[in-house]
């Protein structure tokens, strides 16, 4: 109870510094946008803007709201959201605006709720690590249509879905009191111009007419823009921009300098290591924005989330936490949300210095070039930062009468105002709290609410490999064509002599089939013999090689040579980030040879998904599957199945806290690779890889704060580790039993479709906690083995102790006398005699 009092007393607090720091003058009323070399003009004030990503379709839409309230708490004034095509056209003019996480408009409404501003990035390319950089399967079906460049195709589609976005989002306009302040048209396109030659200047200068068309009341960007485009604001995206903004303003001097995309962390691919960036650096990386003239800064991600169902990109994991202030399942991630969330608050309350004043020039503060002051303000009053870009040296100043020793790699911000004598010390970016430091020794956690699951609440059918064709052609047809990215999985399958090679004594001959130019998954059968499973690496091709399993190879020698190959090809999320997306293909490409033969040519037939892979009313009725039995499965290893699974809805009712909503998640290290679905909802898929270990992996064993930050080098974490072990079961998508309504029987089904091998009686459900530890917990202590022996020790020692202090007292005592007079008193009879 008294921590949770202390919690309340915390949040409260925060709430009342972000009241002084979060200031807005609208929300619901009618008010102006417009730009200036100082940052965006909102009702004639120009306004830094401290903006956080979160993603509307990365979270279920209950948690919308407190993201957004912890957004608020954390020193936000502004979210930032991508608009994603894919999930609002899946079929050509077939759209969804208002179904779950595809609510747009609720998630507007949410925003200007909670006092918020909006940047919308509508794109409509998005990239994100999101499945085909977010656009439709069915774009890339438009007859001489090249993506992202000047091809008419294109260009009339993308102004199609952009005007539609904007008819959805008129009425959060600011003239309407709405919440957007800025609009995004493509996305990262200076990165790709060149490619396209003089297509691609033709491109982005038909984007900046095309916003500016729409009329709207808002200004458009186009970020990571190097080349100049009419009508928009170029921004820029990086871990650190500061030293892009002396060319920004002599290019754009009539322009405010915005940070599109602040990385604060890192997505995450199967089996690596969890990236990390420290706070210090992220810190160090947006004071010096500031410092040096930028307005606005956005974090990508605030919130990272979850990639549900198919949505990931290329090797990319189901969850998307991103390293975020707050983590996918809606908690804060206390260090890093602590000490930016004091250093936003101070930008805010200073804004009328950072946007009131002229970029000031830089002011050298010691012998060393790495010492600079930037001042916003007069000699007497002014807000100002120190900066130290010294990456391994303090570095002792005198300002303005205060003497200082700066960290390496920090910005120190300072206050004077015309009553003070000298300026106050207000934050240093590299000086952490003593509550944010005991917050970085206890993270947050899993904790397991239950060991396992109940056999008898276990179903599972087999899944056939069995299936009519769809198609039959002379050699392998390209995967993407034929399943149109409606599943992951597509068969092939043929029939071909055994070649003599495979009996073969000489060693040149190799019994192995090799699958050349193939991606991104392959699973082998040999006469529905399981062979094996292979993978490639992020979104490039891979040749595979399979032995030849004994079975067959004796078949062989039995004059039996007919045999059945069956490959399972998989796709992992489809490219998010490449030229030329429109004809990107998976698949089996390349050439097939079995014992050294090509087969590539012959009779192949090809066929999309597996069974029951979209949960038909057939499937989700379990009753005539076979009940759970761990040593049956032991007997039928690598066998694609089904698993129904019944959790205990009570519970999880049971695990409702004071202070939040019970956060799930589904421990899954029992199981190997494949999808899971509670009550028909797609959660995502699940693969038990494990990333390297520190040993093998240069950056899992270096992370400092101070110096140039890049995820390839250093600060990996959960070495050694799977890299995804829980995954999110958001508490929104399951049936639970209403308070005190016992007797209620409510049914949560979980599916789990493996397509290797598992022990689905081990899948537990765990619970995320993150609580901030406004004290040091107590450690429990460990009672010593033996310990009636040390204790009887112990006291001996302590016995004999206070006997020999008592005989050297005695002594003493007697000593004293002798030396006073005091003659010894006798007692025995002879004395009496005489």
């Amino acid at each position: 109870m008294l921590m949770r009092i202390r919690y309340s007393l915390l949040t409260l607090l925060l709430l009342m510094m972000s009241a002084v720091a979060g200031q807005r003058a609208v929300p619901g009323d009618p008010y102006t946008v417009g730009q200036s070399p100082r940052g965006l003009v909102i009702d004639g004030q120009p306004r830094v803007l401290t903006t956080g990503a979160i993603h509307y379709p990365r979270s279920a839409p209950a948690m919308w709201d407190s993201l957004m309230k912890k957004a608020k708490l954390g020193g936000l004034n502004t979210i930032d959201t991508y608009v994603f095509w894919n999930m609002h056209e899946p079929s050509k003019g077939d759209y969804d605006f208002y179904t779950d996480r595809a609510n747009l408009p609720l998630f507007l409404q949410t925003a200007r709720e909670n006092g918020l501003f909006v940047v919308l990035r509508v794109g409509p390319y998005v990239c994100a690590e999101w499945n085909y950089g977010g656009f439709p399967q069915w774009l890339r079906h438009e007859p001489d249509i090249v993506f992202r460049t000047y091809s008419a195709p294109f260009m009339r589609e993308m102004r199609r879905f952009i005007a539609k976005v904007v008819d959805v989002t008129k009425p959060y306009m600011p003239e309407h009191g709405g919440p957007i302040i800025a609009m995004q048209i493509e996305n990262e396109y200076g990165d790709h111009q060149r490619d396209f030659g003089h297509n691609g200047d033709l491109f982005a200068d038909w984007c900046g007419q095309t916003a500016q068309q729409f009329n709207l009341s808002v200004p458009w960007i186009m970020c990571q823009q190097y080349y100049r485009v009419d009508g928009v604001i170029p921004t820029v995206n990086g871990f650190y921009c500061d030293q892009k903004l002396d060319k920004f303003r002599r290019d754009n001097p009539e322009l405010p300098a915005m940070w599109t995309e602040m990385w604060p962390g890192w997505f995450q691919r199967w089996g690596e290591a969890a990236p990390h960036r420290p706070i210090e650096d992220i810190a160090y990386a947006v004071a010096k924005w500031f410092a040096r003239g930028g307005t606005s800064v956005s974090y990508y991600m605030y919130h990272g989330g979850t990639n549900f169902g198919r949505t990931s990109g290329p090797f990319i994991m189901t969850s998307y936490d991103y390293d975020g202030f707050i983590d996918e399942y809606g908690l804060e991630n206390w260090p890093k949300y602590l000490h930016l969330q004091a250093l936003h608050r101070l930008l805010l309350e200073h804004e009328q210095f950072i946007t009131g004043n002229d970029v000031p020039k830089s002011i050298k503060l010691a012998d060393s070039d790495a010492a600079a002051a930037y001042v916003y303000g007069t000699d007497s009053d002014y807000f100002a930062f120190l900066i130290n870009s010294d990456s391994s040296n303090s570095i002792k100043i005198k300002f303005d009468g205060l003497k200082q020793q700066l960290p390496p790699w920090s910005v120190t911000l300072v206050r004077r105002s015309k009553q003070d004598k000298q300026p106050n010390v207000l934050y240093n970016t590299a000086q952490l709290s003593k509550l944010i430091k005991r917050a970085q020794r206890h993270p947050a956690r899993f904790e397991t609410i239950s060991s396992g699951l109940s056999t008898d609440n276990i179903r599972w059918q087999p899944l056939s490999q069995a299936g009519v064709p769809t198609i039959t052609a002379k050699r392998p047809v390209e995967q993407i064509s034929v399943t149109d990215d409606k599943t992951d999985y597509l068969w092939y399958r043929t029939n071909v002599s055994l070649p003599a090679e495979c009996g073969s004594l000489d060693a040149a001959h190799a019994k192995t089939l090799v699958l050349h130019d193939a991606g991104d998954v392959a699973t082998v059968y040999f006469n529905g013999e399981f062979v094996g499973m292979q993978h490639g690496q992020q979104d490039r091709l891979a040749t595979f090689t399979f032995a030849v399993p004994p079975s067959t190879l004796r078949l062989g020698k039995e004059n039996n040579t007919e045999v059945e190959i069956s490959i399972l090809s998989q796709t992992l999320g489809m490219a998010h980030n490449q030229r030329n997306m429109e004809s990107y293909s998976r698949g089996l490409l390349g050439a097939i040879t079995l014992c050294g033969r090509d087969i590539t040519k012959g009779k192949w037939e090809m066929q999309p998904g597996l069974e029951g892979e979209h949960l038909p009313a057939h499937l989700q009725d379990t009753h005539a599957w076979e009940r759970y039995d761990p040593e049956q499965q032991l007997a039928r290893p690598q066998q694609m199945r089904w698993y129904a699974i019944e959790l205990d809805s009570q519970m999880l009712a049971e695990q409702a806290s004071d202070d939040e909503p019970a956060r799930y998640a589904i421990d899954m290290a029992s199981m190997s690779k494949g999808h899971i679905w509670i009550n028909g909802v797609h959660l995502g898929r699940y693969w038990l890889r494990r990333a390297p270990a520190a040993s093998d992996y240069a950056p899992c064993r270096k992370c400092t704060y101070n110096g140039a930050f890049h995820p390839d080098r250093m600060c990996r974490q959960h070495c050694g580790e799977l890299s995804q072990r829980y995954y999110h079961l958001p508490r929104s998508y399951l049936r639970l039993p209403k308070s005190g309504d016992g007797s209620a029987r409510v049914h949560n089904m979980l599916y789990v479709l493996e397509e290797l091998d598992g022990h689905p009686e081990h899948i537990s459900i765990a619970q995320r906690i993150s609580k901030l530890p406004l004290q040091e917990p107590e450690q429990p202590r460990e009672r010593p083995r033996c310990s009636w022996l040390l204790g009887t020790l112990a006291t001996v020692c302590g016995a004999a102790v206070l006997v020999g202090a008592g005989t050297l007292l005695f002594k003493a005592l007697k000593q004293w006398r002798e030396r006073r007079g005091y003659s010894r008193i006798h007692t025995d009879d002879s004395s009496l005699a005489e």
